[in-house]
């Protein structure tokens, strides 16, 4: 694995080269500025396999290193971890925002860090396939329910920052101190009918139907430091630090008046009709090792239990018998 470390603490970078040097990684490079390091990636013939990028450096910072890094076609789905001495969670949530995939705290744990970059790699393997979609890119000749993805596909957004990788989000969970924790919620959002969107739309207006609930929740949640992460099968999960929740009844209403204020439509111009279900937000479990996947799931329980609630109370509305939930 060739990796490329950028500090402009020469005592760091030597310490890293010794660290994966012991740990059968000692193909690493060094730059100690954010200069540097983008001459290095532009210049040469070799790809950098995983990226480590320090979040406090002098001149182009970490984070701003790294939105630059993902705007280069080679390195779009590399694996970026940062190294920081700070806690400051807005700066490592701007890191995530960015497009990095996880962080480590100085001074960090030889142990740790080794193992964090070998799951950084492995994770991104399995998710380079997700798409990446526009939704201000109309493609020729696009067939309407016809997708380079499947319906339980994870995407991404271009121009939507807070939207980052479900493994992504899940490795800022795992990471977050017990303090951190206690400010913390996580909650899920269930698209309606997400089958029917899919099969009725082209991918550029899936992307558009997507970009608009996730305007809508950062909107109506309004927390500077909210994260969010589209699981497939319309699940968006959904990470919020530091401030009280708003009140969660009412943003459900909240966001359902800015899907309907006509953004939402087909290329036809036909509104979208998108309806979501908000589930209450949970604390994250406190076991590292438990963290994400129970927190995960039990998110997305409360989600789909709202989106049951929901079916039953149109139909008791409209005289139905309630609809199955898919």
């Amino acid at each position: 694995m060739r990796l490329l470390a950028v500090d402009d603490d020469p005592v760091v970078l030597e310490l890293l080269t010794v660290v994966f040097g012991q740990d059968d990684m000692p193909d690493i490079t060094c730059a100690q500025s954010a200069d540097q390091a983008l001459t290095m990636l532009e210049e040469n013939d070799t790809r950098f396999d995983c990226l480590i990028l320090d979040i406090e450096m002098p001149g182009m910072n970490g984070i701003s290193l790294c939105r630059k890094i993902r705007t280069m076609p080679d390195y779009r789905e590399t694996p970026i971890l940062m190294l920081t001495s700070v806690r400051d969670r807005i700066k490592i949530e701007s890191a995530f925002a960015a497009g990095a995939n996880d962080y480590v705290t100085k001074p960090f744990d030889v142990k740790e860090i080794t193992t964090r970059i070998r799951v950084a790699k492995r994770m991104s393997e399995t998710t380079e396939s997700a798409p990446r979609l526009d939704p201000l890119m109309p493609v020729a000749d696009a067939t309407k329910g016809e997708h380079a993805f499947g319906i339980g596909c994870p995407v991404r957004l271009m121009h939507q920052e807070q939207l980052i990788l479900p493994f992504s989000l899940g490795n800022y969970l795992s990471q977050l101190s017990r303090q951190a924790l206690d400010e913390c919620c996580v909650f899920a959002v269930r698209i309606e009918e997400i089958e029917t969107l899919y099969n009725n739309c082209t991918s550029q207006e899936f992307a558009i139907a997507l970009g608009e609930v996730v305007d809508a929740i950062v909107e109506v949640v309004d927390h500077p430091n909210l994260l969010l992460a589209y699981e497939g099968k319309g699940i968006i999960l959904a990470i919020s630090q530091g401030a009280e929740p708003p009140d969660w009844p009412v943003i459900e209403d909240q966001a359902h008046a800015l899907l309907n204020s006509g953004a939402a439509v087909y290329a036809d111009g036909t509104p979208m009709n998108l309806r979501v279900s908000i589930g209450n937000p949970i604390p994250p479990y406190t076991n590292r090792n438990q963290r994400v996947k129970k927190t995960f799931d039990r998110a997305i329980d409360r989600a789909m239990m709202r989106s049951r609630s929901n079916a039953a109370q149109r139909s008791k509305m409209s005289g139905k018998s309630p609809a199955g939930v898919f």
